[in-house]
């Protein structure tokens, strides 16, 4: 199994030996290092220079332990490190240190015989680039090709800096059109004409034109492809895979959906839970945190089913709902105004991995819908961050 198919914490010798049986070469996605060598400042440059390049390219792997010859792995040298805990903690620091602006990466340390390991850095490609190396004010840019790595020159620098505005506005205008497509109809199902609730996942690999998912991978998914606070069984349209839930109130239409793009992008469309009540015009907000929070675990569980690279961009939006309250616990406290405008475009979340805990991942967008009513964060969290007994028990009943 390649290593980019496989969840790192999962990497065994057996995956290393393979590499080797196999005469994987080095190149643009592996880099073998018989040695950890990050002491001095140089050893550190070089360290953060192999580890930029990764992210700057198409990512990949740095494997340290393994000796190479031409650039063909050979045999396993394994890493004697007294404690690993405090090793990680070092590589961590210097790579959130000495790059910029900072990356994401994940580390695991793989037990060899006859004793020892292997220390395994996989970087992901970035999409938020170029990064620099920074420490001591290096100011180098690297990137890696089928020869190894490189420094970036000043044409390469320009279209690599072009690139990461244009992940940014393609995201932006994926948002722009699917709102307007909702607003005037244009769904898979048809909706009532009702306030709704919208959340959209934009992974970064999505604007990378000729990127395809496995739709048919997907579609067996049953219990991820669930609409927002509802059930619904998958299916196959023109854009990829969609579930749905009839609404009961009213033939031909449908309460929610949940629309899987062949490119991997994202979109849940409710139309139930902000509908206007006797009670009058209110946003429920247990309820649609714990939607939110459900339907964007689901997303990231089916991203790792799918094998699709984050980061990822989550978007909240709320339609029709001027003159809305935040519906609150009388004994909160809290006294909400009405919002005061019919679209309700919430700040994009970034994630940087798929094993985020969501609750937490998304309450500054939730504090921002609270900022819209008028109050000064999201009463659902405690003031550490966390969220309340109430919240995680909404949490439950929709997952």
């Amino acid at each position: 199994m390649p290593l980019d198919t496989k969840r790192l914490a999962y990497l065994a010798e057996s995956d290393i030996q393979d590499l080797i049986a196999n005469g994987v070469e080095e190149g643009r996605e592996i880099d073998y290092k018989e040695a950890l060598k990050i002491g001095t400042d140089g050893e550190k440059k070089e360290f953060l220079a192999d580890v930029s390049s990764f992210a700057n390219a198409s990512g990949g792997h740095l494997l340290f332990g393994v000796a190479e010859t031409k650039g063909r792995p050979t045999e396993l040298k394994p890493l004697a490190v007294a404690n690993w805990d405090a090793e990680r903690l070092k590589i961590e620091s210097l790579v959130r240190d000495g790059i910029s602006p900072r990356i994401a990466m994940e580390i695991a340390v793989i037990p060899v015989s006859p004793s020892g390991h292997v220390l395994a850095l996989r970087i992901p490609r970035s999409w938020t680039g170029p990064h620099m190396v920074s420490l001591q004010h290096n100011g180098r840019f690297y990137s890696r090709n089928s020869g190894g790595k490189y420094q970036l020159d000043v044409g390469e620098l320009r279209n690599a800096f072009t690139a990461g505005a244009q992940v940014a506005e393609a995201i932006r205008a994926f948002r722009q059109n699917r709102l307007a497509a909702i607003i005037s109809g244009e769904t898979p199902v048809r909706l009532p004409d009702s306030a709704k609730l919208i959340v959209h996942s934009c992974p970064y690999t999505s604007t990378s034109l000729g990127t395809e998912v496995d739709i048919r991978h997907a579609y067996k998914q049953n219990a991820l492809i669930r609409p927002l606070y509802s059930t619904g069984s998958p299916g196959f349209n023109l854009d990829g895979v969609v579930g749905y839930s009839p609404d009961s109130q009213t033939a031909g239409l449908s309460r929610s959906y949940f629309q899987l793009f062949r490119d991997g992008r994202i979109e849940g469309v409710d139309s139930i839970l902000l509908r206007a009540k006797e009670s009058g015009r209110i946003i429920p907000s247990l309820a649609v945190e714990a939607a939110c929070i459900s339907f964007v675990c689901r997303t990231f569980q089916l991203y790792r089913v799918l094998n699709t690279e984050p980061p990822a961009a989550v978007m909240i939006t709320l339609l029709g709902v001027k003159s809305y309250y935040m519906g609150l616990n009388p004994l909160s406290g809290w006294d909400s105004s009405q919002i005061d405008r019919d679209t309700v475009v919430l700040t994009p979340a970034i994630a940087d991995s798929y094993d985020v805990n969501v609750a937490t991942f998304l309450r500054r967008t939730f504090d921002e819908l609270w900022n819209a009513a008028g109050l000064s964060q999201c009463g659902d969290y405690d003031s550490e961050g966390h969220p309340v007994g109430d919240l995680q028990n909404a949490i439950r009943r929709v997952s």
